[in-house]
C-alpha cells in the first residue's frame, strides 16, 4: 500500500488537502463529483469515489442527520415513498440510537437496511404501490384469523410476529387510503373504489387493528375457551362476509353481537376478577366485528 502525504492548507477558515492526481485521473473524477468520506475508530479517513451509484440514485437520496429526532423523520420520509434513505453522522452513530433506527425499520413496510458502517445506515424502501387495497384488506384479515389460532395454541411467538405483520400492512393500507382522499389518485394501478368506499375501509381495517392488539394482551384458560370458540366463529363470519361481499351475511354478523353480549354477562357471574376481564376484552372484540359488518 503506498502512503501519500500531503500538508492541510487553509481556505475560508476550512482545512483543506489536494487529492493525488493519479487518483483522481484513475476514476475520472471532476469537480462536483461525489466522493464517500468514513472516519474509522482508529482515526484514519477513507476517501472513495461513489461510481457504484447512477446519478438518479443519488439525486433520489434522502439524507438526515443521526440525532434525537431521525426516528420521526424516517418514519415520515419512509411513508411519503421516499425510496432511498441514509442517516449519518460525523460520529459513530451510537448503539442506543442504531438500535432503535433497526427496529422501526423492521416495523415499516418492505423497508430493509442495505448498508450499515460506523457513521452511516442506508436504508431502502422497496415499494408497495403494486399491491390492490382490497387484497391488503384480505391480509389483514388472514392475519387476525391467524392470532386467533395462535392464541389458542399458546404461540405466543407466532402471535407477535403476526401482530407486527398486521401494523405493517395496517400501515400500507393508510397510506393508500390516505393518498386517495387527498388527491384523487389510487397509489396502486389495481384499485377502484369511491371516495365513500375509501372511508369505509379506513374505519373498516381499524376494528381489525384493534382486534388484534387485543388478542395480543389476553391469555387463555379452561374458564373462558369456549366464549373464546364463538368469538372466534364470530369473526370468521364477518370475515366470510366481507370476502364474498355478502350483505345478508353481514346482517346476521351485526344482529348476533346481542346475544353474545347476554352470553358473557350471564358467564361474567360465576368467574373471578381476572377471568372477567378476559371476557370484557373479547366483547371488545365481539362489538369490533359488529361495526366491521355495519361497512360491509
Amino acid at each position: 500500500m503506498e502512503l501519500v502525504y500531503r500538508k492541510l492548507q487553509n481556505l475560508g477558515g476550512s482545512l483543506y488537502v489536494n487529492l493525488p492526481k493519479t487518483w483522481i485521473n484513475k476514476y475520472e473524477l471532476k469537480e462536483k463529483s461525489l466522493i464517500a468520506l468514513e472516519i474509522r475508530n482508529d482515526g484514519t479517513l477513507l476517501i472513495k469515489p461513489k461510481i457504484e451509484q447512477s446519478e438518479e440514485f443519488i439525486q433520489d437520496e434522502i439524507i438526515l442527520e443521526a440525532n434525537d429526532y431521525v426516528i420521526w423523520d424516517l418514519l415520515k420520509k419512509s411513508l411519503a415513498g421516499e425510496r432511498n434513505i441514509s442517516i449519518i453522522s460525523e460520529r459513530e452513530i451510537n448503539k442506543g440510537l442504531r438500535k432503535l433506527i433497526r427496529r422501526y425499520v423492521n416495523r415499516l413496510p418492505n423497508t430493509e437496511i442495505i448498508e450499515e458502517t460506523n457513521q452511516k445506515i442506508t436504508v431502502q424502501n422497496f415499494g408497495y404501490k403494486e399491491i390492490p387495497t382490497k387484497k391488503l384488506i384480505q391480509r389483514l384479515l388472514y392475519l387476525v384469523a391467524n392470532m386467533i389460532e395462535d392464541l389458542e395454541n399458546e404461540s405466543f411467538e407466532d402471535l407477535n410476529d403476526n401482530f407486527e405483520q398486521l401494523r405493517k400492512f395496517y400501515f400500507i393500507l393508510v397510506i393508500h387510503i390516505r393518498t386517495y382522499l387527498r388527491t384523487g389518485i389510487y397509489i396502486s394501478s389495481t384499485s377502484e373504489f369511491t371516495p365513500l368506499e375509501a372511508m369505509d375501509y379506513r374505519m373498516f381495517c381499524e376494528k381489525i387493528m384493534e382486534i388484534g392488539e387485543l388478542l395480543k394482551d389476553i391469555r387463555l384458560n379452561e374458564e373462558v375457551l369456549d366464549f373464546y370458540h364463538e368469538i372466534q366463529q364470530y369473526f370468521n363470519e364477518v370475515m366470510d362476509a366481507f370476502l364474498q361481499k355478502n350483505d345478508k351475511l353481514a346482517f346476521i354478523v351485526w344482529v348476533k353481537k346481542d346475544l353474545l353480549f347476554n352470553q358473557a354477562n350471564k358467564l361474567m357471574n360465576n368467574l373471578d376478577y381476572e377471568n372477567t376481564e378476559k371476557i370484557k376484552k373479547m366483547m371488545r372484540i365481539a362489538q369490533d366485528i359488529k361495526d366491521m359488518a355495519a361497512l360491509i
